[in-house]
C-alpha cells in the first residue's frame, strides 16, 4: 500500500504520518484510535470493507473525517469467504485548511489532496499485491497510477507510505527501486534506517519470519520535512506492525501568487478576421517604411563597410521593422476583451446567447426605472435563471466540453488545434515563493544570473574591436534574398515562446509579402557591415525546473532557457544553411546531425562490442561525462576553428559581433535581473549552436581516430563514438583505453572542458563463458574511474553482459506511466480521441529496434503492459481478444510496432552516408538479423 501525502499545517509545524495494513479494520479498530491520539494522518491498508461499510470510517474517532475505497465488488453475487483488501486514508479535523478527495479507479488506491498557507500536498494511499511473478505487471500498474495522479495534480511535494510487499533483496523491491529512479522517488524509511538495520514491519504468523514490507516513497521535495522514521511494535491485532513517519512541513515550497500581465502584442488565438486584419495592417506600414539605399551601395562594393553612421540606420531600419509588427499586433487584437475571470469551456455554445439576452433585460428593467413586478421584472428574472443555469452546468461539465471540443475537432481533421488543446488540458506548476532563502523576484533573477554566468577556465578572449582593426577588408561573397528568408520563416515551427519582444513566428508568417524583402535587405546590411541591432541580440532567460520531484526552492534545481527575438532566429537559421557548406564533421559524430539519431550511435557501440566477444576479445568502454560542455567552449578557438574550415570571413565576423553583443536577463516572476554578456559557451537554444560546439570537439574525435588505438571494424576506426558531448571510449585493451583518456585529458585542458569524473564510468564486456578479465585501475584527471555492470547511455541501458532485459524492464515502466497519465485524464474522452492518443504516446519504444538479448518472459511482460494499456483506456474487459481489439480500432499491435521499427532501423542504416554505418550495414551482425528475421522484417521487403 502506497500513501503519498501533501500535508499544509495551520497550527502546527510538525506532523505524524502512519500507515498500518490493519488486516480488518473492525477488528482492529482500537489499535487505529489509539494511533489517532498521536497521529494526524493514518493510511490503512486490507480495511475487509464491503462498499457499503466505507461510512464506518467516519465513526472510528470524532476528531477524525475518513475516506476509503472497496475491493469487494457485491455486484457478482454472493460473498464466498472472508472480504479482501481495500484501503483509507484518516486526517485529523481542523488540522488542514482545506482536504479535497482525489478520484481513482483502481481499488487499491485512494487520495486526498490538502492545501493550507499556500502549500499543497498530495496523499495516495494503495495496497500493492503480494510478491507472485504474475503480479508484477499489477505491481508496476498501480506505481504507474500513483505516478499519473501526481502528474495530474501537479503537486511536487509528496509522501507515499503503505504494505508494497516488496522486501529488501526480492523483486518486487528491485522493481520499487528501479522506478523510483525513472521517476525521482526516494524509498525514505529504508534511506534514514539503512537497508542493513534489520527493520521490520510484518512477522509471519505461519513461521516467524520478519520482513520489511512497508515503506515511504518521497520526492526530493519532500526528503528534507521528515525527521524521524520508525516502527511501532506494540500492536497487537494485525501482523504488520504501523510505520511512523514524522514531518516537518514549514520547510516545503510556498507557491507564489504572481499572475501574467496581459500583453496584446503576443499572438495568442487569433481569428480569421483578426489574422486578415493583421496581414493588411501589415502589408501598410511596411510597405512604408523607408529603405535606406545609399547603404546598399555599401553591400554592391563587396567589402565590409565600418562608418559609423550607417550602423544608426540599420538601428532604424530593425525598429520600424518590430514595430509595424508590434502596432498591426496590436490593433488586430484590440477587438478582444481583457478576460479578468477564468473563461468558461462551452460559453460561445451553451452561454452566450443566454448572456446576451439577460442583460438586454435587466437594460429594460432598468429603462422601465427597476420595477418589482410585472412583464417587465418577469422578463429580467427569467432570463438570469436561464443564464445562470447554463452556466453552472458548463462549470460543473468543464471536463466533459473539453473533451467533447477535442472530438470535434479530431473528426474536423483540425489535429493543430487538437493538439493544441489536448496540451491545455495539462497544469503547470505554480512558480515556489522563495529559491534559496530568497523571496524578492528581482533577488530571484539577480541569483540565477549569478548561478548561470560562466567564466571561461581560458580567461578573457581576445580583443573585441578585432573586426574594426583588421589590416585587409573582408570581402563579402555571402547573399541574402527575400526567397531564403521565405523559405526559413515557412520551415519554422510554431508555438514557441516569444522574445521580449513579444513577437513569435505566427507574426511573420501572416505579416505579408512585404516581410521577407525588408527582412533581407535588413541582414544583407548587417552582414555588409558586421552589425546586428543591440535589441536584435536581447534575450531572456528563463529558469525551468530540471527535476519536478525535486525541490523547487533549490537552485541548482534550474537550467536555462534562452528566449531570443523571432528576427534573430531566422538569422540564426539562415547562418545554420551557409555553415552547412563549410563544416565538415567526423563520422564518429552522431549528434544533431541529418539523418543521424541516438539509435545511429547505440547501434555502432553495440555492433562494435559484438564484432570483438564473438571473437573471443573483450573490450574496454569509458563513458565520459563532460560538465557544462556548450557552456566552456572558447570564442577565441572556435573562431580559429572556423577560419580552418574556411567559413566566409563576413560569416565569421558576424558571429563575432553577435557573441560578443548579446545581452542576456534572467526573467523570474516578472522581475529581470541585471544584464549581462556570454564570456564563454555557445548561445543557448540556438539553431547554429550545436553545429558550432561539434565543431568544437571534432579536432578531438579526429585525433582520437588518427591514433589506431582501441577498436577497429573492418579497416575503420571506432575506438570512440559521440553523440554532441556524451562520448563513449573503446578500446580492446586497458593500455589502449589509458591512452585515449589521456588524449581526451590534453584536449580537455587546451580547449577549457573540464570532465565530470565523478560521473565517468568504466565497463568491460566479456566474453560469453568467460570471466571478466582483471581491470587495472584507470584514472580521469587523477581520479580512478567506477567500474560498472550497467550504464544508461542515451537514455538506452547498456549492461557487461550484452543484455537487452534491463532495457526492456526500462520501457515497461514509461509506457505503465505514459499509459496510466493518458487514461487518467482523458478517460472520458471519445474513442477517436483515445486512439489518437494511445498511438502518439504509447506505440514509441524507444530503441526498441536495439534488441536482442533478451528473454522471452520480459518481452512478454512488455507485450502484456501494452495489450492492458489500450484495454484501460478504451475500458475494455481484461481478456478481451488483444487482436481483435486492435483490429476493430486500427491500431498497430504489439508485434507490428516490433516489426515496422526494426525494419525501419535497417532502412535507414542501408540508406545511411555515414561510413561507420555503411559498414554496419553491410555486415550487420548475425544475432540482430536472426531477431528481425525472426519479426518477419523482410516479408515484404
Amino acid at each position: 500500500m502506497a500513501l503519498m501525502i501533501v500535508l499544509l499545517m495551520n497550527r502546527e509545524d510538525t506532523c505524524k504520518v502512519v500507515s498500518f495494513n490493519c488486516k480488518n479494520v473492525k477488528r482492529s479498530v482500537d489499535s487505529i484510535r489509539e494511533l489517532c491520539r498521536s497521529c494526524h494522518i493514518i493510511a490503512l491498508q486490507e480495511t475487509w470493507l464491503l462498499p457499503d461499510e466505507l461510512s464506518f470510517l467516519d465513526g472510528i474517532d470524532a476528531n477524525f473525517k475518513g475516506m476509503g475505497t472497496s475491493a469487494v465488488d457485491t455486484s457478482s453475487g454472493m460473498l464466498r469467504g472472508r472480504p479482501y483488501g481495500g484501503v483509507a486514508l484518516l486526517w485529523k479535523k481542523g488540522a488542514f485548511q482545506q482536504v479535497s478527495v482525489i478520484k481513482s479507479d483502481n481499488p487499491r488506491i485512494c487520495a486526498i489532496k490538502i492545501f493550507s498557507n499556500n502549500r499543497s500536498f498530495l496523499v495516495i494511499s494503495v495496497y500493492m499485491p503480494t510478491d507472485k511473478s504474475e503480479n508484477l505487471p499489477e505491481f508496476t500498474d498501480c506505481l504507474a497510477t500513483v505516478s499519473a495522479i501526481i502528474t495530474s495534480e501537479n503537486i511536487e511535494s509528496i509522501y507515499i507510505l503503505g504494505d508494497f510487499n516488496a522486501h529488501p533483496g526480492e523483486p518486487f523491491y528491485s522493481e520499487l527501486v528501479s522506478f523510483c529512479d525513472e521517476v525521482k522517488w526516494v524509498c525514505a524509511d529504508v534511506e534514514r534506517l539503512g537497508v542493513q538495520s534489520g527493520s521490520y514491519t510484518f512477522v509471519s504468523e505461519a513461521h516467524g519470519s520478519r520482513r520489511w514490507l512497508d515503506h515511504c516513497l518521497v520526492s526530493n521535495a519532500t526528503l528534507d520535512t521528515i525527521t524521524n522514521v520508525y516502527v511501532k511494535l506494540d500492536v497487537m491485532w494485525s501482523d504488520h506492525y504501523p510505520l511512523i513517519i514524522e514531518c516537518n512541513f514549514t520547510v516545503l515550497n510556498i507557491k507564489s501568487c504572481y499572475k501574467n500581465v496581459l500583453n496584446k502584442v503576443i499572438w495568442g488565438n487569433r481569428n480569421a478576421k483578426q489574422i486578415e486584419m493583421y496581414k493588411n495592417e501589415c502589408h501598410e506600414r511596411l510597405g512604408s517604411i523607408d529603405l535606406p539605399g545609399h547603404l546598399c551601395e555599401c553591400y554592391m562594393s563587396h567589402k565590409v563597410c565600418c562608418i559609423a553612421e550607417h550602423k544608426t540606420v540599420i538601428d532604424k531600419l530593425y525598429k520600424d521593422v518590430i514595430e509595424a509588427l508590434k502596432c498591426s499586433a496590436i490593433i488586430s487584437n484590440s477587438t478582444q476583451a481583457r478576460r479578468k475571470n477564468k473563461i468558461v469551456a462551452g460559453w460561445n455554445r451553451y452561454v452566450s446567447k443566454a448572456h446576451g439576452e439577460a442583460r438586454r433585460s435587466y437594460q429594460a428593467w432598468v429603462w422601465y426605472n427597476r420595477p418589482i413586478s410585472g412583464p417587465v421584472y418577469d422578463a429580467m428574472i427569467e432570463s438570469r435563471r436561464v443564464f445562470k443555469s447554463r452556466l453552472k452546468w458548463c462549470q460543473k461539465n468543464e471536463e466533459q466540453i473539453k473533451f467533447d471540443k477535442m472530438a470535434s475537432l479530431h473528426s474536423n481533421k483540425d489535429f493543430k488545434q487538437f493538439w493544441k488543446c489536448t496540451n491545455s488540458m495539462s497544469t503547470k506548476p505554480g512558480l515556489p515563493a522563495s529559491i534559496d532563502g530568497v523571496s524578492d523576484p528581482k533577488q530571484i533573477a539577480d541569483l540565477f544570473k549569478q548561478l548561470f554566468l560562466v567564466k571561461s577556465p581560458l580567461g578573457p578572449s581576445r580583443s573585441e574591436v578585432e573586426a574594426e582593426t583588421m589590416s585587409e577588408p573582408i570581402i563579402i561573397g555571402t547573399k541574402v534574398t527575400a526567397q531564403d528568408v521565405a523559405r526559413v520563416i515557412k520551415s519554422m515551427s510554431r508555438g514557441k515562446s516569444p522574445g521580449h519582444d513579444g513577437l513569435s513566428l505566427e507574426h511573420l508568417q501572416h505579416a505579408g509579402s512585404h516581410l521577407p524583402r525588408v527582412l533581407a535587405l535588413l541582414f544583407t546590411l548587417c552582414l555588409g557591415h558586421s552589425y546586428l541591432p543591440a535589441e536584435l541580440m536581447k534575450t531572456i532567460v528563463v529558469p525551468i525546473v530540471k527535476n519536478k520531484t525535486g525541490n523547487t526552492s533549490d537552485k541548482t534545481n534550474y537550467r536555462p532557457i534562452s528566449l531570443a527575438t523571432i528576427v534573430a532566429k531566422v538569422l540564426d537559421s539562415l547562418l545554420n544553411t551557409q555553415l552547412d557548406k563549410y563544416v565538415q564533421l567526423h563520422d564518429n559524430q552522431f549528434g544533431f546531425r541529418a539523418g543521424l539519431s541516438t539509435e545511429s550511435a547505440i547501434l555502432c557501440l553495440k555492433q562494435t562490442v559484438k564484432y570483438y566477444t564473438a571473437r573471443d576479445t573483450p573490450v574496454y568502454a569509458c563513458f565520459l561525462d563532460l560538465s557544462r560542455a556548450f557552456d566552456l567552449v572558447s570564442y577565441d578557438i572556435l573562431w580559429d576553428k572556423l577560419v580552418d574550415m574556411r567559413v566566409p570571413r563576413e560569416l565569421i565576423s558576424i558571429f563575432k559581433f553577435w557573441y560578443r553583443g548579446q545581452v542576456n536577463s534572467v526573467r523570474w516572476a516578472g522581475a529581470l535581473s541585471e544584464s549581462y554578456r556570454l564570456e564563454c559557451g555557445v548561445r543557448q537554444g540556438g539553431l547554429t549552436s550545436p553545429k558550432l560546439f561539434n565543431l568544437y570537439v571534432n579536432a578531438l574525435i579526429d585525433e582520437l581516430s588518427s591514433t589506431h588505438i582501441g577498436c577497429h571494424v573492418e579497416g575503420i576506426n571506432v575506438n570512440n563514438i559521440s553523440y554532441a558531448d556524451d562520448m563513449v571510449l573503446l578500446s580492446a585493451s586497458p593500455c589502449g583505453l589509458s591512452k585515449l583518456i589521456a588524449v581526451c585529458e590534453r584536449y580537455a585542458i587546451t580547449h577549457g572542458l573540464k570532465y565530470n569524473a565523478a560521473k565517468s564510468e568504466l565497463m568491460v564486456f566479456g566474453v560469453r563463458g568467460k570471466c571478466l578479465p582483471t581491470v587495472p585501475a584507470l584514472k580521469l584527471n587523477g581520479n580512478p574511474l567506477k567500474l560498472v555492470n550497467q550504464f544508461k547511455y542515451l537514455g538506452h541501458i547498456i549492461t557487461s553482459d550484452f543484455k537487452d532485459g534491463a532495457d526492456v524492464e526500462r520501457e515497461r515502466r514509461a509506457l505503465a506511466v505514459r499509459a496510466n497519465m493518458i487514461a487518467r485524464r482523458f478517460a472520458r474522452s471519445s474513442t477517436a480521441v483515445k486512439v489518437t492518443l494511445f498511438r502518439a504516446f504509447c506505440t514509441s519504444f524507444y530503441t526498441s529496434s536495439l534488441w536482442v538479448n533478451y528473454t522471452q518472459k520480459q518481452y512478454s511482460a512488455l507485450r502484456v503492459q501494452y495489450n492492458n494499456a489500450f484495454r484501460v483506456l478504451m475500458g475494455l474487459p481484461r481478456y478481451c481478444s488483444a487482436s481483435l481489439m486492435f483490429a476493430e480500432a486500427r491500431v498497430d499491435s504489439f508485434s507490428a510496432i516490433m516489426r515496422k521499427r526494426a525494419a525501419s532501423l535497417i532502412s535507414r542504416v542501408r540508406a545511411s552516408t555515414n561510413s561507420i554505418l555503411a559498414m554496419f550495414a553491410s555486415r550487420l551482425d548475425g544475432a540482430y538479423l536472426n531477431h528481425c528475421s525472426a519479426l518477419h522484417v523482410f516479408d515484404n521487403m
